[in-house]
């Protein structure tokens, strides 16, 4: 397995000379409000947690890193931001580089509060994807948005949820003007929308960029051990030569027909596929006691191990989507990776508790979400649960498009492996 360092580099990279002075005017390029960010953030906050659902480079990764990526702001100087629509304070109590973090304080009525800071020279970060270290008292979902000098912008959004530690998380695209220029940054916003309710508080810190891969990957997932992933699948995929990843419940399987047997699960493993632990009894975890959480998740692990599963027992995805401070320890202590719920199109994982997917996306959303993955170079996970009716026209299209796409190099299929020895950061 590959040794996964969790210390954060502190990398500031140098402005990128040669290109047009910043420009870009905050009141007019980051006011504005697409379509997409007027959008209910329903998807990714239901509950406390959404139900849809690091560190440095690993030493096989290491080589080939831009010379950017890493940590380009600490929040050890917070004269360097300014912030619209809320009050700006240092935290010496909370940090994961440097000394403090930056607390946000948004207040209780609705519209936009906004972190901006303006580099001294356009950058390009056409190789990278920007994240940033994240903690809060209320579920938020925050954005952050790169400005180019000429006042277009990308937007990555991310959801986060409440009472966990303050942690680097994956952002990922959505929002894209389309004559947005990756090579000509100026500007950085880390943007927050509230409605009316209580005043909350916000810690951002780690403002970091991680690695595009060179080409597009895409992962397929299902969760629950569904006879589907066997019956429909299994034969789809076969057709292009392409794994998957299944997520199972020990206690469903040889439970019924609805449920996958020992004998496919060995069927899918020869195949290729991931086999991997879901807990032994899709338990809603947050609401277990810290032994009652420890038994679901090593329980799990260890009837996989026993049969032969061990490779991909290494890799989690949590039950409903759901997890607390405990649920993150106890698996980051067992697994490799976990996955859960976030947006598409990322870069290298840099939290590797929580690798991001997207579930039972539709047909048209899984048409704009392939196209991002492949021209901006990105990471997405699709998951599914059962495959029938309009999930798995959805699935067939899935595959119809990655064949597509894979044909002309612009995408590959990868497996959970393949993002712990390649795409970490």
């Amino acid at each position: 397995m590959v040794v996964r360092r969790r210390t954060y580099l502190s990398i500031t990279a140098s402005a990128v000379a040669g290109v047009a002075g910043c420009i870009a005017s905050r009141s007019t390029s980051s006011d504005h409000t697409s379509s997409d960010e007027s959008a209910s953030a329903s998807d990714d906050t239901r509950a406390s947690l959404p139900d849809e659902e690091g560190g440095s480079p690993s030493d096989d990764t290491a080589v080939d890193q831009p010379d950017d990526a890493g940590t380009h702001d600490d929040f050890e100087n917070l004269e360097t931001w300014d912030i619209t629509g809320g009050t700006l304070t240092a935290d010496p109590n909370r940090s994961v580089v440097g000394s403090q973090s930056a607390g946000v304080e948004v207040p209780a009525s609705r519209g936009p509060t906004r972190l901006a800071k303006t580099f001294a020279e356009p950058r390009d970060l056409a190789d990278v994807v920007p994240g940033v270290a994240v903690a809060a008292d209320d579920v938020v979902v925050p954005w952050v948005r790169l400005v180019d000098a000429e006042g277009n912008s990308i937007g990555y959004r991310r959801s986060i949820g409440v009472d966990l530690p303050l942690m680097r998380y994956n952002f990922g695209i959505e929002a894209l003007d389309t004559a947005f220029d990756a090579t000509s940054v100026c500007e950085v916003h880390i943007q927050l929308w509230t409605a009316e309710g209580e005043t909350r508080t916000v810690w951002f810190d780690d403002f970091h960029v991680t690695p595009r891969p060179e080409t597009g990957a895409v992962m397929i997932q299902f969760d629950d051990g569904s006879a589907t992933d066997y019956t429909e699948a299994l034969p789809i995929l076969e057709d292009y030569g392409y794994p998957a990843a299944t997520f199972v419940n020990s206690e469903s399987i040889d439970s019924g027909e609805q449920w996958l047997t020992t004998d496919q699960l060995y069927e899918l493993d020869d195949a290729g596929w991931c086999i991997g632990n879901h807990t032994r009894s899709h338990g809603r975890l947050p609401e277990l006691n810290i032994a009652e959480q420890a038994a679901e998740i090593r329980e799990g692990k260890q009837w996989l191990v026993e049969r032969g599963f061990e490779d991909g027992a290494e890799y989690f995805a949590y039950p409903y989507g759901r997890y607390d401070a405990t649920t993150l320890e106890l698996v980051d202590e067992h697994h490799a990776i976990g996955f859960a719920g976030g947006r598409p199109v990322q870069g290298y994982t840099t939290n590797t508790r929580l690798a991001s997917r997207i579930s039972e996306p539709s047909i048209d959303r899984l048409e704009t979400v392939l196209e991002r993955t492949a021209e901006q170079r990105g990471i997405t996970t699709v998951l599914y649960h059962q495959l029938e009716g309009e999930d798995l026209a959805a699935f067939e299209r899935l595959v119809e498009m990655l064949h597509e796409y894979e044909s002309r190099g612009e995408l590959e299929v990868i497996l959970p492996t393949d993002l712990e020895e390649r795409f970490l950061f």
